[in-house]
């Protein structure tokens, strides 16, 4: 998972107290910066026009997802408005203590100018020397970073979105103007002209290395090859497009021969959502930026007000490393069709974010809540997962209904609601936090 580059200054004025110290407060701040797990670039102190200038000049060099304004004493807005026509970046605005140095006021006077020009900031507060002041700025900076690699990027969706299944079509241009990714189109055709040209050799060891990875194999032979093919073809057309992530169009005509192809471009970190749904691509791309381990797509398939748990599964397209034991990984034929090769395992546990992403242009709305996943039985021939949330289950189902969620819903190991609400905040979308 890159790190978020983030290019941090200060800004004071000399007249107020404080400012003395800023060499030493931005030496600090950026150490700590990096500790946190960020990359930094460090500009000169800011205090008029001319240094202004010379600042940007540093930070649009050093090219960073995001910038940090450290407002040392009360200073000047305009010297950071300065800096953002020339390095156009979401900003992050630290304000430290000090009752003399007025850098909360300072803060608070950017952040009410910047609301009033439609500018994207987020106000943070803390001791500078306490490592839990950099915590949300490294969810904030996460977010930014995500944003922008989508906004320079590019997603795919192969074939056709699921007939029927209306609430998964995605609107294309909307997703470029609110993500700003260029969306590319492929039809199975092409696909399957590619996977027809592929070396024997090249499907013949994918083949072998997912059944040598398995603890059983109840596919037949020529379906593992037909399955490996079509992965080496999709990850191939994605790696020479530079494609974030895919909606695979697999429902009903490709059920069973595309699951395994998203499971194992799970594993290379290209993100497919089954049945063409590309905003569960999406959303898994999310969990995939701020967890740094591949999603878990699934449906909300049976819930426990009791246990105050939920079981989310699919029919067998995640990637083998989300598995709770090795020993369970099974390729077998899809359910309901008894073709194709998709594979099985219940899926591990650990702390959780349960993430659904719906919407076309004015209704965008992203759900999260947290909670911990729990090992379950085979109970969906699929990847089955319990999922526990940190509010009553039927409380979750409450507010699907009122706001309209759908029905794929990806889970990340990991709790990065903080990370998914800068996100909604970066880009405009509705995020609904429960």
């Amino acid at each position: 998972m890159p790190k978020p580059r983030i290019g941090v200054y200060g800004v004071l004025e000399r007249s107020e107290q404080g400012w003395e110290n800023a060499e030493s407060l931005l030496a600090g701040v950026a150490e700590s910066l990096s500790s946190a797990g960020m990359e930094v670039g460090l500009a000169p102190l800011v205090c008029d026009d001319a240094t202004a200038s010379e600042a940007a000049q540093h930070l649009l060099s050093y090219d960073p997802d995001v910038l940090l304004a450290v407002i040392v004493c009360w200073s000047f807005d305009n010297l950071t408005l300065s800096i953002l026509r020339r390095v156009p970046r979401p900003l992050a605005i630290l304000a430290v203590p000090g009752i003399r140095a007025g850098s909360i006021v300072g803060a608070h006077q950017l952040g009410s100018l910047l609301t009033d020009l439609g500018v994207q900031h987020s106000i943070f507060y803390g001791d500078p020397n306490e490592s839990s002041t950099y915590l949300p700025l490294l969810s904030y900076a996460r977010a930014a970073a995500a944003r922008r690699r989508l906004a320079l990027g590019k997603v795919g969706s192969v074939g056709r979105r699921t007939p029927g299944m209306t609430p998964i079509a995605f609107d294309e241009v909307e997703i470029t103007r609110l993500f700003g990714a260029q969306v590319v189109s492929y039809d199975w055709a092409e696909i399957e002209s590619l996977a027809a040209d592929l070396p024997a050799a090249a499907v013949e060891g994918c083949a072998q290395a997912v059944t040598s990875g398995a603890a059983t194999v109840r596919s037949a032979a020529e379906s593992v090859a037909d399955s490996s093919r079509l992965f080496l073809a999709l990850r191939d057309r994605a790696q020479a497009d530079g494609l974030l992530a895919l909606g695979i169009g697999c429902y009903p005509h490709y059920a069973g021969r595309a699951c395994l192809p998203c499971a194992l471009l799970g594993e290379e970190r290209i993100p497919a959502g089954c049945e063409g749904d590309l905003n569960s691509a999406l959303a898994m791309f999310l969990l995939q930026s701020f967890t740094g381990e591949p999603a878990h797509f699934g449906e909300i398939l049976a819930v426990d007000e009791g246990d105050n748990s939920i079981v989310t599964s699919h029919c067998g397209c995640a990637p083998a490393s989300l598995a709770a034991r090795p020993g369970d990984v099974e390729i077998a034929p899809v359910r309901l069709w008894e073709r194709g090769a998709s594979i099985r395992f219940p899926a591990k546990a650990g702390p959780a974010t349960f993430v659904n992403l719906v919407g076309r242009r004015d209704t965008y709305r992203l759900c999260a809540v947290e909670g911990e996943a729990e090992v379950t039985e085979m109970v969906f021939e699929g990847n089955p997962v319990k999922f526990r949330p940190r509010v009553p289950v039927l409380k979750l189902l409450d507010v699907i209904g009122e706001h309209g969620f759908g029905h794929h819903w990806m889970l990340g190991y990991g709790h990065v609601a903080a990370e998914l609400r800068a996100f909604c905040k970066l880009t405009g979308v509705r995020g609904v936090f429960v």
